[in-house]
C-alpha cells in the first residue's frame, strides 16, 4: 500500500523548473509541525517555513518543497522516484499559501489533490476574530501572549510575541499585533511550534503558475472529499491515469474511504 501511495502522490508532479520571483525573504520563521493528512493517518512530523518578504509572505512545507526539487533535479519518472526506498514517507502538508499575492490584501491558497494540476483559490486575507486571553508564557526567550479563535471550523489556541511586531503566523493565522510562535487546534490535528527565526541571504519568494487551475473555496473542499473517498477511482477517471488502476489491481488494493483533515468549513 505504501508503494501505491507513492505512485498516487508522485503522479501529480511532472518536472517543474520555471518560476517568477515575487519578493526577497527578510525573515524565515521555522516551525516544527505535527499534522494529520486524514483522520485515519498518523501524525506527520515536518518542518514548515514562513518566509516573510517586504510585501509577500509564503508558508510551505520544507519536505514537500524538497520532493518537488528532487524530481526536477533527478529527472526520473514518478514511478522510479516513488520506488526509491531512500525517499521516506510522503509529506503531510500538501498545500502552500501566499499572502499579499496576487495583490495587497489578497491571499492565494494552493493544494495538490489528484491530478497533474495545482488547484488554488484566491480570497481576501481573512479577518480573524481573535480573543485575547490570560496565559502569558515565554517561547524561545520571547515573552508571549495567548489568544484563541474559531476559524474555518476549528478552534485554535496561539501564543504570539509583541517583541516581534509582525502580524504573521503559520497557515492563515495572522492579524495579531505580533508574530505567532505557537499554534494548536483543539483536535490536535495541526500544531505549529516555532523552532527558530532566520535572516537568510539571497533567498526569494517564488511562484510557478503553469499547472495552476483556479477553483472556488467550496470546490476545493469538494475535490478533497471526493479524492479521499476513493483515490484509485478518482485518479483513474478524472485524471486519466489508467496505470493507477492496473497497479492497484496487481496489489489487490481495496477501496477504503478516508476523512481528510485539510478541508476548511466556509459556512
Amino acid at each position: 500500500m505504501k508503494k501505491l501511495s507513492y505512485i498516487l502522490f508522485l503522479a501529480l508532479f511532472p518536472c517543474l523548473s520555471y518560476s517568477e520571483s515575487l519578493d526577497t525573504v527578510v525573515y524565515r520563521i521555522v516551525y516544527n509541525s505535527d499534522v494529520m493528512r486524514h483522520k485515519e493517518s498518523g501524525v506527520f512530523h515536518e518542518t514548515a517555513h514562513l518566509d516573510i518578504g517586504e510585501n509577500v509572505t509564503y508558508f510551505y512545507s520544507l519536505q514537500f518543497s524538497n520532493y518537488m526539487d528532487a524530481m526536477n533535479r533527478i529527472g526520473q519518472s514518478s514511478t522510479k522516484i516513488g520506488s526509491n526506498p531512500d525517499w521516506g514517507d510522503l509529506p503531510g502538508l500538501s498545500f502552500y499559501l501566499y499572502r499579499n499575492y496576487p495583490s495587497k490584501g489578497k491571499s492565494t491558497y494552493c493544494h495538490f489533490i489528484h491530478e497533474p494540476r495545482i488547484f488554488y483559490y484566491e480570497e481576501d486575507i481573512p479577518q480573524i476574530d481573535w480573543q485575547l486571553v490570560s496565559g502569558d508564557t515565554t517561547l524561545l526567550g520571547y515573552q508571549c501572549q495567548k489568544a484563541t479563535c474559531k476559524f474555518r471550523g476549528r478552534d485554535w489556541t496561539v501564543y504570539y510575541t509583541m517583541d516581534i511586531p509582525i502580524s504573521e503566523g503559520p497557515w492563515k493565522l495572522c492579524g495579531l499585533p505580533g508574530l505567532v510562535l505557537y499554534a494548536r487546534e483543539s483536535l490536535g490535528e495541526f500544531t505549529f511550534s516555532c523552532a527558530g527565526i532566520e535572516k537568510p541571504e539571497n533567498a526569494y519568494i517564488e511562484v510557478d503558475k503553469r499547472l495552476w487551475t483556479k477553483v472556488g473555496q467550496r470546490k476545493m473542499e469538494e475535490q478533497l472529499i471526493k479524492f479521499y473517498d476513493d483515490q484509485v477511482d478518482w485518479l483513474t477517471r478524472a485524471a486519466g491515469f489508467g496505470y493507477i488502476a492496473d497497479e492497484a489491481k496487481k496489489m489487490n488494493v481495496k477501496k477504503h474511504s478516508l476523512v481528510p483533515c485539510l478541508i476548511e468549513s466556509f459556512k
